[in-house]
């Protein structure tokens, strides 16, 4: 059985087992510190982010606020592409959803992208009760599949795993689960990740299912955008005829142009990347070309009642690129579990209490306690999401859940008290009075508090009181009388009438889950309580631009910086001209040692006419096994990003269908010089959202295992990049 984090602990216990973890201590310490310094690295590089900052800020503030119009845009567009949307209104409503979806087509496997999501909903314990096996393909996922385990970390799940673990957890379970590992298999990351790509390669070529979470959803177009660097996402993205994407109504952005803010803060902030390896941003169902069954879900789950609360909204704009949890000291030092949900480090803290997953209200209420407020997870935000302001408005929210006429801890006597006597101010005066005379008596004596305050005292020295109250000196040297007795009545009345939020009390307006929900009364129910959320919303600010005026300001040769940053993902780079062209693909195909190579109908024959290997043509009839016995590539691209040394396909005839560019082990592709821009706002204006985007950054690669940048996990393991100038 799966396992999930039902019936956790709440922080204080969690944190105290993992602190007595020295192993545990010791891989989350050198992780997140490799983390930190290559985000600061890569964050350094630009100029603009600050205002990326910013523009990523108003950008989700203008989703949430449209959230309504643009659920409704994303739904048209992507049934207009071929797609189909299905609303859930809460865990168990999503799961029913998938599962129907799956047992339709008959399968009894499924391949998973990485998706929290999917975790939150607790999707594989449905499936698997259902007879359902789900096979995750994330490396990080693997290893806690394999493991039993749970994930720790939003973007490294095995996080708190080092290299001898993970070998020893392939070596006893990998067998369970398919292709056993080998038996003299080492702990050497790149021997690790060779056993995970054979492990899953049989599996991906015959599932016929995929699963998947989404990073974006682009109202303007019905586009889905997942950003991944292993190649298990476009894996399960593009071969089987069945696709299913999991995603929070708050995934939604209103523009296609928007993207480029994203991804550019995003992979900065996750994996200190310039870019990930792999962007796949798709439209539906393109005929011929991946899936030929869509579906989007998208769930609610407690999300429109923390869109209701006017506050805790904010940790709505997250995007999961876990930024908080890779500088909070206190994540640092007790790592994922300790938090016993599915959403750790800060983020979890502010996000759990809001959503309806968590099954105990005792973790909830914990979380927000788990933090020292010192406002580092802010800093790095790149959407801005002021956290530590979040947490101390659930702790009022706590703290006020927990009221009740008559006090049940030495706390609530005390501060019940202390209220009582601020209450008014002639009882203020006369405690102090009271505290005055016996100054006297206690001059000279350590004083030890009673009961709960023995901690404090038993370390602190307590103040004695003055010989003469505050008040009364105040009194004589001004004249100035206390507040009236009317005066004090009248604010005391005030007090105790104000007006409670039912979020604060622990009432919230989620919706009702009902076994026999349609689509329609779903999607009704959830867009209503969207529109009741946003029923008092202040017009939102324009979204300011400057970071594109700024990055097209540089001064710089691209096509040189293009060549180094292809050539800082451990990628090939050549130049070459029209003439020497034939010879160029020819010398990166047999450097590699590929004999036979696969190429798109749109490719010129010239191209390949110093190959003397075999050559194949796709027609787009070519089978997965005939594409798996080929050893390379060659396409053209459709865009080339000097700041981020990517390439960009659209499935164009001479790009070909995405499934050839992802099973070879040796992908060349030739861009001329005039494709090439100098950064990612330059390149969202040349793109067709309506066609199959595949953005590559250098090879396939992973950093799941003690943060060892491994190259050639699923995807390509060899990427040579040729530029053709005049």
């Amino acid at each position: 059985m799966a396992r999930t984090f039902a019936g956790a602990p709440d922080f204080p216990v969690g944190a105290k087992i993992s602190l007595a973890n020295p192993q545990l201590r010791s891989n989350m310490a050198r992780a997140t510190r490799t983390i930190r310094e290559k985000r600061n690295l890569r964050v350094s590089e630009l100029d603009t982010w600050e205002e990326l900052r910013v523009a990523g800020e108003s950008i989700k503030r203008t989703a949430l606020a449209r959230l309504h119009e643009l659920l409704s845009t994303f739904e048209k567009n992507v049934t207009e592409a071929g797609g189909h949307v299905h609303w859930a209104v809460d865990a168990e409503h999503a799961r029913r959803i998938v599962l129907e979806i799956v047992q339709a087509t008959g399968t009894k496997d499924v391949v998973k992208i990485k998706s929290m999501t999917s975790v939150e909903i607790d999707l594989n314990s449905a499936l698997e009760d259902a007879g359902i096996t789900a096979y995750e393909t994330d490396l990080a996922e693997l290893i806690v599949q394999l493991g039993d385990d749970l994930p720790s970390h939003i973007v490294v799940p095995a996080i708190h795993r080092n290299r001898d673990e993970v070998r020893d957890i392939f070596k006893e379970h990998m067998g369970e689960w398919g292709l056993k590992a080998p038996d003299d298999l080492s702990n050497v990351p790149e021997d690790l990740a060779r056993a995970a790509r054979l492990h899953l390669r049989e599996r991906f070529l015959a599932s016929q299912v995929g699963i998947s979470g989404a990073n974006f959803l682009v109202a303007e177009t019905g586009s889905v955008a997942i950003v991944e660097s292993e190649g298990n996402g476009r894996m399960c993205l593009t071969l089987p005829n069945t696709l299913i994407s999991l995603a929070g109504i708050d995934k939604v952005i209103p523009r296609f142009e928007d993207l480029d803010v994203f991804l550019q803060v995003l992979p900065r902030s996750a994996t200190g990347e310039r870019m990930n390896p792999y962007n796949s941003i798709w439209t539906g169902v393109t005929k011929g070309d991946g899936p030929q069954n869509f579906h989007v879900v998208l769930i609610d789950n407690g999300r429109s009642s923390a869109l209701d609360d006017r506050v805790g909204r904010d940790a709505l704009r997250c995007i999961r690129c876990a930024a908080c949890l890779n500088v909070c000291p206190v994540y640092e030092r007790v790592g994922g579990h300790a938090y016993g949900s599915v959403y750790p480090g800060p983020i979890g803290a502010v996000l759990t209490p809001q959503l309806n997953h968590v099954t105990s209200d005792h973790v909830a209420q914990s979380l927000p306690y788990a933090s020292t407020l010192c406002g580092a997870c802010f800093d790095a935000c790149p959407v801005r999401i002021d956290i530590p302001k979040l947490l101390v408005h659930l702790r009022g929210e706590v703290v006020d859940a927990k009221r009740s006429f008559v006090p049940t801890t030495q706390e609530q006597v005390g501060m019940r008290a202390a209220s009582w006597i601020f209450a008014r101010s002639s009882r203020l005066r006369g405690v102090a009075d009271l505290g005055a005379k016996s100054s006297g008596v206690l001059q000279g004596r350590r004083i030890s508090l009673p009961g709960w305050l023995s901690g404090w005292s038993k370390f602190r020295t307590v103040p004695i009181p003055s010989r003469v109250s505050f008040a009364t000196w105040w009194h004589k040297e001004r004249g100035v009388q206390g507040e009236s007795r009317v005066s004090s009545r009248r604010r005391e009345f005030r007090h105790k009438n104000a007006r409670i939020e039912p979020h604060a009390l622990g009432i919230r307006r989620d919706i009702a889950p009902d076994a026999t929900l349609n689509q329609a009364n779903a999607r009704d129910a959830i867009l209503s309580a969207i529109r009741h959320a946003n029923r008092a919303q202040a017009e939102q600010p324009p979204i300011s631009r400057s970071y594109r005026r700024a990055a097209r300001e540089e001064t710089i040769d691209i096509i040189e910086h293009f060549e180094e940053r292809v050539s800082d993902y451990q990628a090939t780079v050549r130049l070459t001209t029209s003439e020497d062209l034939a010879s160029a693909v020819s010398t990166a195909l047999s450097s590699r040692q590929s004999t036979s190579v696969v190429v798109p109908s749109g490719v010129p024959r010239e191209w390949l006419s110093s190959f003397a290997g075999t050559v194949v043509t796709d027609d787009s009839t070519l089978d997965l096994k005939s594409i798996n016995a080929v050893d390379a590539v060659v396409t053209g691209c459709t865009a080339g990003i000097a700041e981020t040394g990517t390439v960009i396909l659209n499935s164009d005839s001479n790009e070909g269908r995405r499934v050839i560019t992802l099973i070879p082990d040796h992908h060349v592709v030739v861009i001329r010089a005039e494709q090439i821009v100098p950064d990612v706002p330059d390149v969202i204006a040349r793109l067709d959202p309506a066609r199959p985007l595949t953005w590559i950054s250098g090879p396939s690669a992973t950093s799941d295992i003690e943060l060892s940048r491994v190259e050639g996990v699923h995807g390509p393991r060899k990427l040579d990049v040729i530029i053709v100038r005049e």
